[in-house]
């Protein structure tokens, strides 16, 4: 009986650090800054004159149809611009007409596709 328990605590504690392991914040899947927002995971990609957004949950895609959001960027010199966050296609959202530079501050705030659950993702860039 005691080799019994001692092999179900080795099996359940085995199966409690996969969990929490699964759990944590995704890789990036195209070369930028990754943020876990709570409910999902967002990858920020800058470009010049434009931000791109891709939504993931467990590394899967989230339909980002009806997500709206705003993007602000704060530069280095405590500047901000703020600008709106719109769909692409599938996981991927932009934001046009913002550069993002090095020691840069960036937040984006995302209304789900619910209309009332809001996730913030923030990023500092190097």
């Amino acid at each position: 009986m005691n080799t019994l328990a001692k092999i179900l605590a080795v099996t359940a504690s085995a199966f409690f650090v996969s969990q929490a392991i699964a759990h944590g914040i995704p890789l990036p899947q195209h070369g930028g800054l990754m943020d876990d927002a709570g409910l999902v995971a967002v990858e920020m990609v800058a470009k010049p004159g434009a931000v791109d957004l891709y939504v993931t949950d467990d590394d899967a895609p989230v339909d980002a149809k009806n997500i709206k959001g705003v993007l602000t960027v704060t530069n280095a010199a405590g500047a901000k611009k703020e600008t709106p966050i719109t769909l692409v296609t599938g996981n991927q959202l932009q934001s046009k007409g913002v550069s993002v530079e090095a020691g840069s501050k960036v937040t984006a705030l995302l209304t789900m596709a619910d209309g009332t659950t809001k996730v913030s993702a923030r990023f500092k860039v190097q």
